[in-house]
């Protein structure tokens, strides 16, 4: 194997495709190209960044001896790429030893394997304006992620849709029996006192020219928390 199929199969591993890496570790998308074709190699910046962005052992990469990533016993916590640290059940926090410690790790688990809807590449973000999902813990000013389907689902639940135009967040109803899809905001908890903000004939024609149901929402995230 050489430095370039270990190039790639690092980047691989890290989930990017090579533009998505070269804007990373600020490199141009051609010398990444160049790198896994096997007509350059990696420089000491790359390299570099590589180290200090996603713990990478430099000597595998030079000559495939050694993990691909650094794990020192003893040395903090971090998350590896898209790999998220999975503590082991019981921890050992003696003298001088904190939770956060290498040797605390049963494993490292990828986010794609946590949320497999992500692997799709369907799975797309809106921000939300207003307070009618309040209720639902969707504040306004957050980030909704949702995965677009062709063939949408019609259970209940919190959607990303367009009416007329405008889109918006909120939560769908799809009763069979009458053939109605009702729209509601979700300023309480409490489901029961929901608003009824829209009702639709599920069948009427024109429908389907005023509403296109983007995706069902499955999570949300709150901006000022990610600092």
């Amino acid at each position: 194997m050489t430095i370039g199929d270990r190039f790639k199969e690092l980047r691989e591993n890290l989930r990017f495709n090579q533009s998505e890496l070269a804007r990373l570790i600020e490199a141009n998308p051609s010398i990444i190209s160049d790198i896994e074709r096997g007509e350059k190699e990696p420089s000491k910046k790359i390299i570099s960044a590589l180290i200090i962005k996603y713990k990478i052992n430099s000597n595998w990469l030079l000559t495939g001896e050694g993990e691909m990533f650094v794990k020192t016993a003893g040395s903090e916590i971090t998350s590896t790429g898209h790999q998220i640290p999975l503590l082991r059940q019981k921890v050992s926090c003696g003298p001088g030893q904190h939770w956060e410690d290498e040797t605390n790790i049963d494993r490292y688990v990828s986010v794609f394997d946590l949320v497999p809807r992500l692997k799709t590449g369907r799975v797309y973000a809106v921000p939300v304006n207003g307070s009618s999902m309040l209720g639902a813990g969707i504040k306004d000013g957050d980030i909704v992620l949702f995965e677009a389907s062709k063939d949408q689902d019609t259970h209940d639940g919190i959607y990303v849709f367009s009416l007329d135009g405008d889109v918006y967040c909120k939560r769908l109803e799809f009763d069979a029996l009458t053939r109605q899809i009702k729209v509601f905001s979700v300023r309480v908890a409490d489901l029961e006192k929901a608003e009824l903000a829209m009702n639709f004939k599920a069948d009427d024609a024109a429908l389907s020219d005023r509403l296109q149901i983007f995706g069902r929402v499955f999570a949300w995230f709150h901006p000022e928390n990610w600092e």
